[in-house]
């Protein structure tokens, strides 16, 4: 028996239905952190109640923002696995919570309007979270995003490049190969088969992924939930108008990634 088969009995890559079950497994296993206390004075509603707890902005699809003044939010709930006080052992929606001591979390469903006022925060950002939803979840999604970014605000975009993964597959480049050694040291099962074309589909058939976005799908949906064309732009790594939020981009997705900002 090899070293990947005891670590991943039964796994098998052309299973799309059977790794959907233990994506679910390993979502539920890594959102976890040490102590969770419940808010007393329940979610920010508007800018001033973000301002009142240090917050200028929201993180989504986070469990733990990295930024000390952002709100991190996900759709699956945070489990606390040490002391915990105000409630149980995990979260529930419409609650605020403290996380390990120096974060905010609050569990939330970008399907669903966002609880709180017009222009209620100064930045947006969300890594590799628009291709889990439908086209229009998206857009809903970010007309909620813009309607609570103040003027002048900021709403930060990255998610895979379709062009990026079309391009390795087209030109022989050795994009496929360096992602797939990318994955593989992720820990998410054994090596994935090196053929091109599952290299490519699995961008658009695993981890839940419902729609792949290049540049222009990107800023048609932005101009859908009506930001100007001209307040789109394509940015770099860590390169955007607040250095801030721009450093929330994660090193190990670059070679994946497209990189949009949007301002209010």
């Amino acid at each position: 028996m090899t070293e990947q088969t005891e670590r991943f009995p039964g796994w098998d890559w052309d299973d799309q239905d059977g790794l959907a079950a233990r994506l679910d497994d390993f979502s539920a296993q890594v959102a976890t952190c040490d102590t969770l206390e419940a808010h007393p004075g329940g979610l920010p509603r508007d800018h001033a109640g973000f301002r009142e707890l240090g917050l200028t902005g929201i993180e989504f699809a986070a469990f733990r923002t990295a930024h000390p003044e952002g709100l991190g939010t996900d759709l699956t709930a945070l489990r606390g696995t040490g002391t915990v006080s105000g409630t149980g052992s995990r979260t529930e929606p419409g609650t605020l919570y403290r996380v390990d001591g120096d974060r905010w979390f609050t569990q939330l469903d970008i399907a669903e309007p966002l609880p709180f006022a017009d222009a209620s925060v100064d930045w947006v950002y969300a890594e590799h979270l628009i291709e889990h939803v439908t086209m229009p979840v998206a857009v809903g999604w970010l007309r909620e995003a813009r309607r609570v970014l103040r003027p002048g605000g900021v709403l930060r975009l990255t998610t895979p490049d379709l062009a990026r993964y079309l391009a390795g597959y087209v030109t022989g480049d050795g994009f496929l190969t360096k992602h797939r050694r990318r994955l593989t040291t992720l820990g998410f099962g054994p090596p994935m088969p090196a053929r091109p074309a599952f290299l490519v589909n699995q961008i658009f058939r695993y981890y839940g992924h419902q729609w792949i976005y290049d540049l222009d799908e990107l800023r048609h949906v932005l101009t859908l939930a009506g930001f100007a064309p001209e307040q789109i732009r394509h940015c770099a790594y860590r390169e955007g108008v607040r250095s801030d939020v721009a450093d929330l981009d994660t090193a190990f997705r670059t070679d994946e990634t497209v990189y949009v900002e949007a301002d209010r």
